[in-house]
C-alpha cells in the first residue's frame, strides 16, 4: 500500500460510518416498524370500510399521521392528506389535521392548502374550512415562507368571507 492511500482508505471509511448513522432511521429494521405496519393495516381497512366521506377522511388522516411519522414517509403523509381533503373538503378538522401533520414540511402544507382552496366550494358548510385554510396560509406566510404581500391578501380575503 503506498503512504498516501492509507489516510484516504480511513477517511473513506469514516465518511461511510457517518453516512450510515445519518440515514439509519430510514432503514426499515428501525423500532417500532411492526407496530407502524399494523397501525397503518387498521387505518386501511377504516378507509375501506368508512361509511361516509368524513369518515374515510378521517380515516385518511389516521393512516397520514401513522406514515408520516417515519422518515421516509412525509411525501406519503402530504398524499394521503390530499386525498382526505377530496374526500370531504368541507371539514375543518381535516384541515386542522393536514395542518399539524406537515406543520415541518411549509411547502407540502402550502400545496396542499392551495389545492384544498381550489377545490372547496367558498360558500355555505364549507366556510369553516375554508376560513382555516386561509388562515394557515397566512400563518405560513407571516412565518416560515415569509411572504407579507401574501400574508395580507389571505387576511383580506378571509375578512371578506367573514362579511358574507
Amino acid at each position: 500500500m503506498q503512504d498516501w492511500s492509507i489516510p484516504l482508505a480511513s477517511a473513506t471509511a469514516a465518511f461511510l460510518a457517518l453516512v450510515v448513522w445519518r440515514v439509519r432511521p430510514a432503514l426499515p429494521w428501525g423500532q417500532g416498524r411492526h407496530t407502524r405496519r399494523e397501525a397503518l393495516r387498521a387505518a386501511s381497512a377504516l378507509i375501506e370500510a368508512a361509511p361516509s366521506d368524513h369518515a374515510r377522511a378521517l380515516a385518511l388522516c389516521d393512516a397520514a399521521d401513522v406514515v408520516g411519522k417515519s422518515l421516509a414517509g412525509s411525501a406519503n403523509a402530504t398524499g394521503l392528506y390530499l386525498r382526505a381533503v377530496r374526500a370531504d373538503p368541507g371539514s375543518i378538522e381535516v384541515v386542522q389535521r393536514a395542518t399539524a401533520g406537515l406543520a415541518n414540511r411549509p411547502r407540502a402544507l402550502e400545496s396542499l392548502l392551495w389545492r384544498h382552496l381550489g377545490v372547496s366550494a367558498w360558500t355555505g358548510a364549507s366556510i369553516p374550512a375554508v376560513r382555516a385554510s386561509l388562515d394557515a396560509l397566512r400563518v405560513l406566510y407571516e412565518g416560515r415562507l415569509r411572504n407579507t404581500a401574501r400574508a395580507r391578501a389571505l387576511a383580506h380575503a378571509r375578512d371578506s368571507l367573514e362579511r358574507t
